[in-house]
């Protein structure tokens, strides 16, 4: 059976995946966090650590969530929290996923939390129960059962 012949994931599932994923997130975060901060500190000195603006620390968060999403997606459609609720994004379109399709899926997803989450909200409005990182990277998050 075709991955796209499978049905659509429901809001509820996909909600259960990013708040695992997101522990995950939260973790590397920290970490590299910690690591760029005490990095920082030794070449600027720690005084001048205080002025930086919220801006590199956003870039980070949003090029943590790039790299740990596209390397799952890319190597099997799931990612840790995926894989946990049976979900798996696919491509509408019949070849494999393309590195640019996670980076719009991921610029779109970060816009949509911006928007107090208004992308995925999306889904209860939408016909065929697509978010809107769905539609701008033309992929689809299905439901694969045991």
């Amino acid at each position: 059976m075709s991955d796209l012949n499978y049905p659509t994931a429901s809001l509820f599932r996909r909600l259960a995946a990013f708040v695992y994923d997101g522990l995950i997130v939260i973790a590397l975060y920290i970490l590299l966090g910690g690591l760029f901060i005490t990095a920082i500190s030794k070449l600027m000195g720690a005084e001048q650590l205080i002025e930086l603006t919220p801006a590199p620390a956003l870039t980070m968060l949003f090029v943590i969530c790039f790299f740990y999403y596209s390397h799952s997606w890319l190597r099997g459609g799931q990612t840790v929290g995926m894989k946990a609720w049976q979900i798996k994004l696919v491509n509408e379109n019949p070849r494999s996923l393309q590195v640019s399709q996670c980076m719009l899926r991921t610029g779109t997803g970060f816009f949509s939390i911006i928007l107090f989450g208004a992308g995925f909200w999306w889904i209860l409005i939408d016909k065929q129960h697509r978010t809107w990182h769905d539609i701008a990277s033309l992929t689809r998050v299905v439901h694969i059962p045991k």
